[in-house]
Parts: C-alpha cells; sequence; structure tokens
C-alpha cells in the first residue's frame, strides 16, 4: 500500500465512522428529518465512498464538516481531527495552531518518506509509542 492510498483510506474509514454514527443520532435517524439533515447524511455517504479527493469533494467535505459543527453540536466532538486537516479551508478554523503545526509534520514526513503510511508518519509527528 502507497502513503498515498494510506492516507486516503485512513480518512475514508474516518468517515465512514463519522456516517454510521450520525445514522444512529437524531436527527438523521427521524422520519421527521428535513432536506438539511439530508443533504448532511447523504453528503456523508458519497464522501465515504469517494475513491479520490477532487475539488468537488474537498469542497463537500469543507461543508458537510462545518454545517455539522454549525446545526448538530451533539455530533460535533465525533469529528476526528484528522478531517479537519484533510478537507482544510474553513476546516482549520476548528484546528489550534498547535494541531495545524502537528499535522503539517506528517505531511512533511510523507512527503520526505514516501513508503511511510499515514498512521505511522501520525505517530512519529504527535510521538505517539
Amino acid at each position: 500500500m502507497t502513503s498515498t492510498s494510506s492516507y486516503l483510506n485512513h480518512h475514508l474509514l474516518l468517515l465512514d465512522d463519522l456516517y454510521r454514527l450520525c445514522q444512529n443520532q437524531p436527527p438523521f435517524n427521524s422520519p421527521d428529518s428535513n432536506d438539511t439533515d439530508r443533504e448532511i447524511i447523504d453528503g456523508l455517504k458519497s464522501l465515504s465512498e469517494s475513491t479520490a479527493i477532487d475539488d468537488q469533494t474537498q469542497a463537500l467535505g469543507q461543508s458537510i464538516l462545518t454545517r455539522i459543527i454549525a446545526n448538530y453540536p451533539h455530533i460535533t466532538p465525533a469529528i476526528n481531527r484528522d478531517l479537519f486537516w484533510f478537507y482544510g479551508g474553513d476546516c482549520l478554523h476548528f484546528m489550534g495552531d498547535d494541531e495545524i503545526v502537528l499535522y503539517q509534520q506528517i505531511d512533511e514526513l510523507l512527503h520526505e518518506q514516501p513508503g511511510l503510511d499515514y498512521q505511522q508518519a501520525k505517530t512519529r509527528a504527535f510521538q505517539l509509542h
């Protein structure tokens, strides 16, 4: 597995986890859900099934995550911090400067060591053992 595919796969798994969690939470699991709720859950599903990241999926990811934060505070703590960095843009406003520095280190490690997978780079940058 290349570092690019491990990077994408890691984030797709996080999106799938978030999608599955949301499916079982109000208002997404309610018959009374509205159009916005359905857009969010459909967007999460679409993102978790993506095979590549392009401008369209990047914009959708930023939109979905910022809308969850704005409208579903009970879901916000379940958003993995990796997703904020992955989608960037407005999502970076939800990260501290110290976190941004760590995620920049992960990107640098992945660039400098092409065979390194995402989890290994994250472990090194966050000094997890």
